[in-house]
């Protein structure tokens, strides 16, 4: 064999072998590239603009999303969401059906406000679950937390138009979602915001449920009613700092279903407003 002939079979044995080792690289990338995609997304932030967004941008504060529940959907999953609304504006809060009027929560859930102006308003939808009778769109605590940070919260006032009551399934904005096996388990902060109360309680159980709730700089607004709490079944860890309830009402004005004990202790609300709620019931 010629020295040409040799040197040419070395060329062709390098480029063989040069080519067998890009594809092998370039199949390692595709493995790689296709294993970063598959590690869930430990966090998420959309924008919400309830006036300009669209449901099919991508929800960043330059191209905002239209509404709460396209981002609650992209983001159900995601262990710590962060959905900020657009301020001076009323966002809707809505489930995916009136059939199926809750998210369940079981990650870190903030609301927060972006832009300037007053506060963006948090707005629960009225639906109608059972025909001729109003409920709200819920969030069903399964060990997440729920954060209003400079957001308020308005409570609905009315009954859905050609209803004539309130059902008891999704009869607070946050409450149980499967069944008198379920228990409701989580914690919500409200803070630097105003919590407006309505028709229909914030807090209820129906049959088991253990709350954490915190207020901070907040208002608790009482003129409509005095719809908070109705802890029948249920628990309460109620921490109150630097917040206030209009209408001169104290916080036994806006808990219910209180249970004491033979000691005349509250047992299933534990607060450091405690003495203030024990002795109005």
């Amino acid at each position: 064999m010629s020295m040409e002939t040799t040197i040419t079979s070395l060329v062709a044995a390098a480029n063989k072998l040069t080519s067998v080792v890009n594809g092998k690289v370039a199949e390692i990338d595709a493995s790689v590239l296709a294993a970063v995609r598959a590690i869930p997304e430990m966090s998420r932030s959309f924008y919400v603009d309830a006036i300009s967004g669209s449901d099919l941008a991508l929800g960043s504060m330059d191209t905002p999303l239209k509404s709460i529940k396209e981002a609650m959907g992209r983001s159900n999953t995601t262990p710590y969401v962060t959905i900020y609304l657009k301020a001076a504006q009323t966002h809707e809060y809505a489930a995916p059906t009136d059939q199926t009027p809750y998210w369940s929560v079981a990650n870190k859930l903030v609301f927060m406000k972006y832009g300037t102006g007053s506060n963006p308003v948090f707005s629960p939808k009225v639906g109608e679950y059972m025909p001729g009778n109003s409920n709200i769109h819920f969030l069903s605590l399964e060990g997440g937390s729920v954060y209003f940070r400079v957001v308020d919260v308005v409570m609905p006032t009315v009954l859905k138009p050609g209803t004539s009551g309130w059902y008891s399934f999704g009869s607070s904005l946050f409450h149980r979602a499967h069944g008198s096996a379920a228990s409701v388990q989580g914690s919500v902060t409200f803070s630097g915001n105003k919590l407006t109360l309505g028709a229909v309680n914030v807090f209820h159980s129906g049959y088991s449920a253990n709350y954490r709730v915190e207020f901070t700089y907040s208002v608790v607004d009482a003129e409509f009613s005095t719809k908070f709490a109705e802890l029948g079944g249920a628990t309460m860890v109620l921490s109150v700092f630097a917040s206030s309830i209009t209408q001169n009402k104290t916080w036994a004005h806006l808990v219910s279903g209180l249970v004491k004990d033979s000691g005349g202790s509250l047992s299933n609300l534990l607060s450091n407003v405690g003495n203030v709620v024990a002795a109005g019931v």
